[in-house]
């Protein structure tokens, strides 16, 4: 025994070794130590459970595996169990990790993909969302982070073609024009040979070569007031008016942004870099068709395609297995 600074060290090298310690530890060696030791600096086992902050029979645990293991016996051990019979299986999870490196989508449409996978396939067993993010997270697919929930009101319009949001983002050097109905979240996108207004208009019409209400949009120069190609469409496609967001105001057109979101995260896996419009053409149709057909979207309670009108084309799974290259773990 070694004193020292009024406290009572086993040996010598333990004076910097128990500096190392968490808090706890550290109690706990000094009360081991206190009441291993002699008169007149001995104390009775009670009295060093006291100190340690444990209990008696907790303290003389731990005393054992002090004797047997050294410093490291007064560590706290781990809780998590021998094993785990709920545990998702290898094969499982290894679908779960495929589907999620071909795709890019989160949880909850693995799940949903997986799942109808399942019940082609005539199997019953059920895949949460949950679990899905449990594996992706133990897998450090992707990092689970503290989400700040603002609330606030959402709103959207009473039918379909009542108003459209339109914006232009960019992948790998390619433009790409992207439109939803704010109604049911149908979305559509196209890659563009340039960002010319008039490239920009002849896109939109493809997408609604009908009349609609309104149009939302930024203020980006396609989309200016006094941009003249603009104003000639609408004026031959909208019934009531143009629309501009509020300048440093995301929130106007969060539904477009979430599904230009979830494109670009598709397109990213499946492109790794390549800026080939044709390829990136044929994903967005992949993409759209399962945002459409198989997506279900929890706000609206259904997918966007039922909602806007009520023809759900049923193929879009097999469209986006193959794409995919998922026929081996996915059934189609």
């Amino acid at each position: 025994m070694i004193v020292s600074r009024g406290q009572i060290y086993f040996e010598k090298e333990h004076m910097e070794l128990v500096k190392q310690l968490p808090k706890y530890a550290r109690e706990r060696y000094f009360a081991i130590a206190r009441t291993l030791a002699n008169q007149p600096f001995g104390i009775t086992r009670k009295e060093a459970a006291n100190m340690a902050k444990i209990g008696l029979r907790q303290l003389y645990r731990i005393i054992s595996r002090f004797r047997e293991e050294g410093l490291s016996g007064l560590l706290h051990r781990s809780r998590r169990p021998k094993n785990s019979p709920n545990k998702t299986s290898d094969e499982d999870e290894n679908i779960i990790l495929q589907v999620r490196d071909a795709s890019g989508f989160g949880p909850d449409g693995i799940a949903q993909l997986i799942q109808e996978s399942n019940a082609r396939n005539g199997i019953k067993k059920k895949v949460h969302p949950s679990t899905v993010y449990n594996v992706l997270v133990r897998t450090q697919e992707i990092e689970k982070e503290k989400r700040i929930q603002n609330k606030w009101r959402s709103f959207e319009w009473e039918h379909p073609r009542r108003l459209i949001q339109a914006d232009l983002t960019k992948l790998n050097g390619v433009h790409i024009l992207n439109m939803e109905d704010d109604h049911s979240r149908k979305g559509w996108a196209i890659a563009l040979p340039d960002q010319r207004d008039v490239t920009v208009v002849d896109g939109m019409k493809k997408f609604v070569n009908e009349r609609y209400d309104n149009l939302l949009t930024d203020n980006g120069s396609q989309f200016s007031r006094k941009n003249s190609v603009m104003r000639k469409y609408c004026y031959k496609y909208l019934n009531e008016k143009h629309i501009w967001t509020s300048v440093h105001h995301p929130r106007t057109m969060g539904k477009l942004s979430a599904y230009q979101k979830a494109l670009e995260r598709f397109l990213r896996h499946q492109m790794r870099g390549s800026g080939n419009r044709t390829r990136i053409n044929y994903r967005i149709s992949v993409f759209n068709g399962y945002y459409n057909n198989g997506k279900h979207h929890s706000s609206i309670g259904t997918v966007p395609e039922n909602r806007y009108s009520g023809k759900i084309d049923d193929k879009w799974n097999v469209k986006l297995v193959k794409a995919l290259k998922l026929e081996s773990v996915l059934t189609i």
